[in-house]
């Protein structure tokens, strides 16, 4: 599993210009910090729009959810209207934290054929990308925190573009990291 008190002290910027550290997040109850490939992503997109649909579900379990993306706050800010996210958008301007949490940068797994067909269907079902941000090449990933930061109780990295993690996943992780520091 990986380690996430190693990234406690990053300060990252969020869609309103707001300067945040990342254990400010962990302090009250687990939180999900989903990386994206990138703000114009469709694929990120899709996930922040099935995530906030179990918006409910993961503030009863008294969880969080957090977007971190390379880019600017106008970016994600764009990138949170355009996804109707109440969940934090944060943005980072280098892939400081996305080495440091061992997610991908390959150009065959952001750019090849096996993203065509799930692009497609996510283009008939009318999301659309619409801008390119950050690096081109970067996968995103997920890493479910328990409360206080301690360790990863759950993890997914993308190995394609079309690779998210689904979101009954990530509230089944945020649960059991309830479920279980309850006991």
């Amino acid at each position: 599993m990986s380690r996430v008190d190693v990234i406690a002290n990053e300060r990252l910027i969020d869609d309103r210009h707001h300067q945040h550290e990342i254990r400010d997040f962990w302090r009250d109850g687990p939180v999900a910090f989903v990386f994206l490939r990138q703000f114009g992503s469709a694929f990120a997109l899709e996930q922040a729009r099935a995530l906030n649909g179990r918006y409910p579900d993961i503030t009863a379990a008294g969880g969080n959810v957090v977007f971190i993306g390379l880019g600017t706050p106008i970016q994600a800010f764009t990138f949170r209207k355009r996804a109707g996210t109440r969940f934090p958008v944060l943005t980072t301007n280098d892939q400081t934290l996305y080495r440091t949490m061992g997610l991908q940068r390959a150009w065959i797994g952001a750019h090849g054929p096996a993203n065509v067909a799930p692009l497609v269907g996510l283009i008939r079902t009318g999301v659309y990308p619409y801008q390119r941000t950050g690096d081109n090449r970067q996968l995103g990933g997920v890493f479910v925190a328990s409360i206080g930061g301690k360790e990863v109780l759950w993890d997914f990295r993308a190995h394609h573009a079309h690779d998210i993690a689904p979101a009954d996943d990530i509230v089944r992780a945020l649960n059991s990291v309830v479920t279980e520091q309850a006991s």
